[in-house]
């Protein structure tokens, strides 16, 4: 593994209109303008106007601006701080007459509107010249049989002082404000038909002199090198207007009268983007090399030095990209993630452009567009389904910040939401809302978390639930699980990331109540943040061992027990001060188990832990479940059962002060890495060590190779009593642990948090059946993933 991770994460998602595509980005005052289209693209008639989303970058507070019809792009002017908003249908509904500009006074955000010719779709800034260049598809001409037109506006008055004729489909428009040249890319060449080749229109700002530059098939996108004066256009089908081939980038020379040269790319090219300071080009292949669109996304990326080009993956349907040349960072949205059935949330394929390797980051559904502020190296992404865009913090991670265990949510109580949560629907928790409330917990701020921790509790109303998910608010519900019940409580940890405004959703299969109670939350690092130290899974303690500090007698129901677990001197490098356990317990029952709390001890004794719970087995079976609980008074915990029980401890990592071998925390998209089922393509139910071991990296979900440690919901459908299950990394001897355990053979479910194989990545996993004579006791097993932690 490489040793250290591109630090990207989310840190907010903010709510923007519907169908957000457009973005831009103002340096100047720390303001993104985002377009809201307000209906699906292509599907007149629109019931309303569009707006623009004014997002405040140093709080990332919104504020509304009504726009027109249809406003597909967006391009600022630092300079002036206005903003010009294309309106492909003006102010028609039906899209029948012409487009329109609104102009935004970055400062008040009043508005203009200026008339420009047929459904503009394209529009750049000439900050030098305060001159607007509007790429108008079907010029003046509303039928679209005529060519397209280039309306020229001067900033100053808001007039429009020419109109210059370019190509048929003028899509793309580039200013050069060096050179003082406009290079317009006409999708349909000089052919109303677009059954010959394109070309690309060269505007003097000067004079509006023309010149066409024939380039390939389809070009859809143009940017420009203003230091080298070399301009770059995408061309979808290359050199074959049936299609059928590879697509090219055309390369033209501005300094030798416009000459030009191919250079072969991917299937589909569609944005590119150029790094000035590396001369770097990068283009978006949405299909990768595949014609047939069954592969994942790459980017070529061109050298613009000699046009050598190298290709890199990324993920599912990219289309935009942008480059930030301070960092020289390049980030591609990818609409779909990794997922080809497009049934999960989209991601941000960061490209290091010193080595070409790549990291995903979760955003979300439909991600599409991409902005970057580089003076504060934010970016923004438009996620088209969802209305929403993510914030994305460069040079920036996730770290531990320890909360004392309390109850956010009781649909029992009303809190967060009115009674049980009906069957096949979901509600939504806005956490951050009700930590500041304070009704169950002593009121404390959730402004800055990008992920909670926490302890899920099923109630069903009547009968089993077949399952339940949590995923972050806003995006559509993934296909993941996060527990099932037979119609018993049952309490599950989640790792889950915050969505738009911080809220998490919540759905049942059956009707059910629910609690959530916060064991910590995931902000972006900081001096009082916590790092994760990852450790080989450890059994720290058992009460069915002989008595001692870590071993007998049984818990008494009722009764405080305190486990001083840094006396499991074998489990832990010598010298550490953990300030946060991640921690799995396991409960055997002595009979009905209503709940088990664990809470880190107080410095006073005769404190109690807090009104939550870590698990329950009402029914009195041996029941397990994940924690991260803070460490008491000398790193001593504090266990309160309802009833008696045994109770064994297992370690797989713990938090603390950041230093060397510290790691963060990555969401990832919700996503299941591992599926034995038969009917989902997996290799069938097993018994005993799992063959091959699970290779995560190579799983659907795009999980990068600097992971160090996984969250995964481990989930067992076994077809008998299942003893046990065990996860540990592969190179690595079993340990004596167990991940989770399903005598009475039900479905159940667990997170685990698994160090990554050393060489490879890989998991291993070992399902012990109760009766190991048996060849029939054999389970399937699920591997949900949520996030990694890595340097």
């Amino acid at each position: 593994m490489t040793s250290r991770a591109v630090a990207q994460v989310v840190v907010a998602t903010v709510p923007a209109g519907m169908y957000p595509v457009g973005i831009a980005a103002n340096t100047a005052t720390n303001k993104t303008y985002v377009t809201n289209l307000w209906c699906i693209p292509d599907s007149p008639p629109c019931p309303g106007p569009g707006t623009v989303t004014v997002i405040d970058g140093a709080t990332n507070n919104t504020t509304t601006v009504n726009v027109g019809l249809y406003p597909y792009a967006v391009a600022v002017n630092p300079v002036t701080n206005k903003i010009y908003v294309a309106n492909a249908c003006g102010n028609d509904v039906n899209c029948g007459s012409f487009g329109t500009v609104t102009v935004i006074d970055g400062t008040t955000n009043n508005t203009s509107t200026v008339n420009v010719g047929a459904y503009p779709y394209a529009l750049d800034v000439n900050s030098g010249t305060n001159k607007i260049y509007v790429a108008n598809e079907c010029g003046d001409d509303p039928t679209c049989q005529s060519t397209g037109t280039v309306t020229v506006i001067d900033g100053a008055t808001n007039n429009v002082l020419t109109t210059v004729t370019v190509g048929y489909v003028p899509d793309s428009v580039a200013v050069n404000s060096v050179t003082n040249q406009i290079y317009v890319a006409n999708n349909c060449g000089s052919d109303i038909t677009c059954s010959s080749i394109g070309t690309a229109t060269v505007i003097d700002g000067v004079s509006n002199n023309t010149a066409a530059v024939t380039v390939g098939f389809l070009p859809y996108y143009v940017a420009l090198n203003s230091t080298t004066n070399k301009v770059y256009v995408s061309n979808d089908c290359g050199n074959d207007i049936t299609c059928s081939s590879l697509g090219t980038a055309t390369v033209i020379d501005a300094n030798n009268n416009n000459s030009t040269a191919t250079v072969n790319v991917g299937a589909y090219p569609f944005g590119l983007a150029v790094d000035a300071t590396t001369n770097h080009i990068y283009v978006v292949n949405a299909c990768g090399n595949d014609l047939t669109c069954s592969s994942l996304g790459t980017v070529t990326v061109i050298d613009g030095a000699g046009n050598n080009t190298k290709t890199v993956s990324v993920g599912a349907y990219p289309n935009l990209v942008a480059v930030n040349p301070i960092t020289n960072q390049i980030f591609v949205p990818n609409e779909c993630g990794n997922d080809l059935t497009c049934s999960s949330a989209g991601t941000v394929a960061v490209i290091d452009g010193a080595t070409n390797s790549t990291v995903p980051v979760a955003a979300g559904d439909g991600a599409f567009s991409v902005a970057v502020n580089s003076a504060t190296n934010t970016i923004y992404v438009p996620n088209a389904a969802d209305g929403t865009v993510s914030v994305i913090a460069g040079g920036t991670t996730l770290q531990l910040t320890n909360v004392t265990p309390c109850r956010l949510v009781d649909t029992r109580l009303g809190s967060g939401g009115g009674g049980p949560i009906q069957g096949g629907t979901f509600q939504t928790f806005n956490l951050p809302q009700l930590a500041q409330s304070g009704k169950f917990c002593p009121g404390f701020s959730l402004a800055t978390a990008a992920s909670y921790s926490l302890n899920v509790t099923l109630i069903p109303s009547n009968g089993p639930v077949g399952y339940l998910t949590i995923w972050p608010a806003s995006q559509g519900q993934p296909d993941v699980s996060t527990m099932n019940s037979d119609g018993r409580i049952k309490a599950n940890a989640a790792i889950v990331s915050a969505g738009v405004s911080g809220a998490v959703s919540v759905f049942v299969a059956n009707t059910a109540d629910v609690l959530l109670d916060i064991d910590g939350y995931f902000p972006p690092a900081s001096q009082s943040t916590l790092a994760f130290y990852p450790l080989t899974p450890c059994r720290v303690a058992d009460t069915r061992n002989p008595d001692g500090p870590l071993g007998g007698p049984y818990l008494m129901g009722m009764v405080n027990r305190d486990f001083p677990v840094l006396e499991a001197t074998s489990c832990f490098p010598s010298g550490v001060t953990p300030v946060a356990y991640s921690l799995n317990f396991t409960a055997v029952p002595h009979g009905s188990l209503g709940y088990l709390t664990v809470c880190p001890t107080p410095s006073d004794p005769s404190q109690n832990c807090p009104l939550v719970s870590t698990l329950n087995s009402y029914g009195g079976q041996v029941t397990a479940n994940g924690a991260i609980v803070p460490t008491g008074l000398n790193g001593v915990i504090r266990t309160f059962p309802s009833d008696d029980t045994d109770l064994i401890i297992d370690i797989n990592g713990y938090f603390g002060a950041p230093g060397p071998g510290g790691l963060s925390l990555y969401p990832t998209v919700p996503c299941r890495a591992l599926d034995t089922r038969l009917s989902s393509g997996g290799n069938g139910p097993f018994q005993f060590e799992l063959e091959p071991p699970v290779d995560v990296l190579r799983s659907p979900c795009g999980v990068p190779s600097q992971s160090m440690a996984y969250v995964f919901n481990a989930t067992v459908v076994p077809q008998g009593p299942l003893d046990y299950l065990a996860l540990w990394p592969d190179g690595q001897n079993q340990p004596v642990v167990s991940t989770l355990n399903a005598y009475d053979g039900v479905i159940t479910s667990n997170m685990a948090i698994v160090f990554a194989g050393a060489t490879n990545g890989k998991v291993d996993a070992y399902a012990n059946p109760v009766n190991q004579n048996d060849p029939s006791d054999i389970t399937d097993l699920l591997l949900d993933i949520s996030s990694y932690f890595a340097p």
